[in-house]
């Protein structure tokens, strides 16, 4: 599954109306440092559709896309490219309530093939059971397509909500199946999280700030190189179980990640907040989503290994 690599609710972020001015082309110059980003520095950017003298839209939106998540959806993949390409066409631009809606369609389509999953497996259709494994690397290529080729995000992007639901319910059921009850307490925790994180968000109790954010990138990026440094040793046949095992480090790292995704969660909100102030074209919506989904599959799975730990398991 894509979880441990965080390859990622519909729940809105905020308001944002949307015009049918087409996106202006960059100009040469750019804004500097990150407190420029869509501040007094650009005035007027992403409000009335013009880019002022001496600010690069460009410019803008290479920091939007470098300087606010960790998300590897939104700092890996072509996505400058792909906005490049959009200069100058017809079209209204991406709005938040955009990205909400299409994650919200995204967050259905891959409950309902959990749910159908799951309840074929159940009624013995033991082969869709294998076939959920196959599931997670169709959603690890849907991923991986959708990265670089971002404006593709509407299909692709279902076809990983998709594929990860059909996935995850295979996964799931299998520790259901040993640990009655633990998939509703891991789903309840990852709404339940999801949900605050937002609340705190909207309602600044959280702020983003640059320090902040930092912090997380910071953090996030050494916990998935420790992750892909044992993954690595773990094909020479070196294990390192501290790291795996329901033990005091191995639940310490769960809580870490768990927290993470978390936090990973607010600055994939205000990353996509940034994204509407900076008029990024309609087909980012698509990819807001999917980037969300991201973050959320990582934070479900997480949580799901978590109380496989606390509940004495080991989940290598």
């Amino acid at each position: 599954m894509l979880a441990s690599s965080k390859l990622a609710a519909a729940v809105p972020i905020g308001t944002s109306a949307r015009t049918s001015a087409a996106l202006p082309a960059p100009l040469p110059s750019t804004c500097s440092g990150r407190a420029s980003l869509l501040r007094p520095a650009c005035p007027g950017l992403g409000l009335s559709g013009s880019t002022p003298s001496g600010c690069s839209r460009h410019g803008v939106i290479t920091r939007v896309m470098r300087s606010t998540s960790s998300n590897p959806a939104f700092t890996f993949g072509k996505v400058e490219e792909a906005v490049g390409e959009s200069y100058g066409r017809s079209g209204p631009p991406m709005s938040v309530d955009g990205a909400v809606q299409k994650t919200s369609l995204m967050l259905a389509v891959t409950m309902a093939c959990a749910a159908a999953t799951w309840t074929q497996i159940l009624t013995g259709n033991v082969a869709l059971l294998a076939a959920s494994k196959g599931a997670g690397l169709v959603a690890a290529l849907a991923a991986l397509v959708t990265m670089f080729k971002p404006q593709w995000a509407a299909a692709t992007g279902l076809v990983f909500s998709a594929s990860q639901g059909v996935a995850m319910a295979g996964y799931s059921l299998m520790l259901e199946m040993v640990y009655p009850g633990i998939v509703m307490n891991a789903l309840m925790l990852t709404f339940g999280t999801s949900a605050s994180m937002l609340i705190a968000y909207q309602t600044r109790i959280i702020k983003v700030t640059d320090k902040f954010r930092d912090g997380v990138i910071m953090v996030s990026g050494a916990y998935f190189i420790t992750m892909l440094f044992t993954w690595v040793l773990s094909m020479f046949g070196v294990r390192m179980p501290a790291l795996l095992s329901s033990g005091p480090i191995g639940m310490g790292i769960g809580l870490v990640a768990a927290g993470l995704a978390a936090a990973n969660l607010l600055l994939d909100f205000d990353m996509i907040k940034s994204a509407a102030r900076a008029r990024m074209p309609a087909w980012f919506e698509w990819y807001s989503g999917f980037s969300l989904m991201m973050t959320l599959v990582w934070m479900y799975t997480t949580i799901l290994r978590l109380l496989t730990m606390f509940a004495g398991g080991r989940d290598d």
